[in-house]
């Protein structure tokens, strides 16, 4: 019970929090996902942590999901993270040895959906900036395949997941979350590994492709990405943006944007000032991080962990000094004013 509560507690300011790290947060498709089936979810990752916490707060199924293991060395971060449902999967950087504990966690995996319930995982394998689908790994088929074999009539469901960005790295950018048809496992369950898993990676990536930008041809690919976005496409509808890579040369080039102006500049000060604190200690932590693709979401964690603790002490303080109404006051401004150090943060 406590288990439980606490994770809807964290879930729900966790889901807060995303809707205020970015601008815009897009969901398309919900109607998509089976209300009592079990479920995969198949994403591709582009975005380290906020890929995993997008798609388990913006869907309503109860969501197990795995991550590298690394990040479960240390004993507190472990029973926190098992805390939310979340399972570590081992790769060949942490030694060839570490492969074999892979074996238990799949079986976990399987003992989900055998249960009804729903868990996701990232078959790309690692995560990159690249607006393309990178070939699929296998797990996934290996844990969706391994629960038919257990349970032939299982109406196991495989939903595809497209995430979209218009900047990975920027607060305060947008997102979109596209979910997709449903994949029915039983239909193209044979007994065949080999052969269903085949089908099952082509199926997936097939729909996957549709649900975010992907530009197929990796040797033109920095040539199209920078002709693509000379255009100024919705990176938030991938529809759109496939669309408009097939008929490059039918759209022309848009002015960029004005720069922001001197004025906007100056409203900024005064919430950066207020903000000094945990942005110094923010700017310590990003010199410290050797993966690029992990800047956004440590920087995530620490704006709805570290920004509303100085926030809160520094309105207690005005409390205790000046009443009540200024406190209160000065944490409404602070709170409204968040948005407008983002170009600090994305720094």
């Amino acid at each position: 019970m406590i288990h439980r509560l606490f994770y809807y507690l964290l879930l729900n300011y966790v889901n807060l929090g995303l809707n205020l790290f970015f601008k815009k947060l897009k969901v398309v498709g919900s109607s998509n996902i089976p209300d009592k089936d079990p479920v995969i979810f198949v994403a591709n990752h582009q975005n380290a942590l906020i890929d995993a916490l997008l798609v388990v707060t913006q869907n309503k199924r109860k969501t197990h999901f795995v991550a590298r293991a690394d990040v479960f060395k240390r004993p507190f971060l472990k029973k926190l993270l098992a805390l939310i449902y979340m399972m570590p999967i081992y790769r060949i950087r942490d030694g060839r040895h570490s492969l074999f504990l892979n074996d238990e966690i799949f079986e976990r995996c399987k003992s989900v959906l055998l249960k009804g319930e729903s868990f996701m995982i990232f078959p790309e394998g690692n995560h990159s900036f690249d607006r393309r689908l990178r070939p699929l790994s296998k797990g996934f088929t290996r844990i969706a395949l391994g629960a038919l074999d257990v349970n032939k009539d299982l109406n196991l469901k495989v939903v595809p997941v497209g995430i979209n960005y218009t900047d990975h790295q920027k607060y305060r950018g947008s997102v979109s979350l596209y979910f997709g048809d449903p994949i029915d496992v039983k239909k193209l369950y044979t007994g065949d590994f080999n052969i269903d898993s085949a089908k099952l990676k082509e199926a997936v990536a097939k729909r996957l492709k549709t649900l975010i930008t992907h530009i197929e041809d990796q040797r033109s690919y920095n040539e199209q990405l920078q002709r693509l976005t000379a255009t100024n496409p919705d990176f938030l509808n991938p529809f759109d943006t496939n669309l408009r890579l097939q008929n490059l040369d039918n759209y022309q080039p848009e002015p960029a944007k004005k720069p922001e102006m001197g004025i906007m500049k100056l409203l900024k000060l005064p919430f950066v000032l207020n903000a000094i604190l945990p942005l110094s200690i923010w700017l310590m932590i990003k010199r410290g991080i050797k993966d690029p693709v992990m800047v956004a979401s440590i920087k995530f964690c620490v704006g709805i962990f570290l920004f509303p603790v100085f926030l809160v002490l520094q309105s207690l303080s005005v409390t205790y000094w000046l009443g009540d109404w200024a406190g209160i006051l000065y944490f409404i401004i602070s709170l409204a004013g968040m948005p407008l150090i983002s170009s600090v943060m994305s720094k």
